[in-house]
This record gives structure tokens, C-alpha cells and sequence, in this order.
């Protein structure tokens, strides 16, 4: 599976830098709901939590990393970067 491959790669690729080095992964990786991952997730989110969100909680939980753009509170409007089709 792609999905599979890609979550592999991630881990392989930020599991080789050291700890010293500072982290930041760019994309639209929406890892909502933040029920049992408060040291990954900052509490604002948009939407609910689906399996690919999941994934992402459990990856940056193992990478003691952090969903950034889930530590600010913004307006409502301001919370979907692309909306399609009215949703």
C-alpha cells in the first residue's frame, strides 16, 4: 500500500536524525482530535479523527514530535486551507 511505503520512509528518514537536530514536517497531514495524544496535539482542531489522523497522532507520539498548527487558535473561517465541492 502507498500509504504504507510513505509512513515507512518518514520513519526511516526522521528516525536517522539525531536528536540534536530539529524537526519540521510540511504537508496536509490533519491529525485531528486530540483524545489521548496531548503531547502531540495542541487541542484546536478541525474535523474528526479518521484512521489516516490516527496515524499521523501515532507517528509524531513516536517521534516525539508535535502537530504545530494544532497549537493555535484560529478563526473559523481561517481553519479548511481548500474547500471543494461545499464541503
Amino acid at each position: 500500500m502507498e500509504k504504507d511505503c510513505f509512513w515507512d520512509q518518514m520513519i526511516s528518514v526522521t528516525g536517522s536524525i539525531p536528536a540534536s537536530e530539529l524537526i519540521v514536517v510540511g504537508g496536509d497531514l490533519n491529525g485531528t482530535n486530540v483524545d489521548g495524544y496531548d503531547g502531540v496535539h495542541g487541542g484546536y482542531r478541525f474535523g474528526e479523527r479518521n484512521a489516516d489522523g490516527e496515524r499521523i497522532l501515532e507517528f509524531c507520539d513516536a517521534m516525539e514530535l508535535i502537530v504545530t498548527n494544532t497549537c493555535f487558535k484560529r478563526q473559523k473561517n481561517k481553519l479548511a486551507t481548500c474547500v471543494s465541492g461545499g464541503t
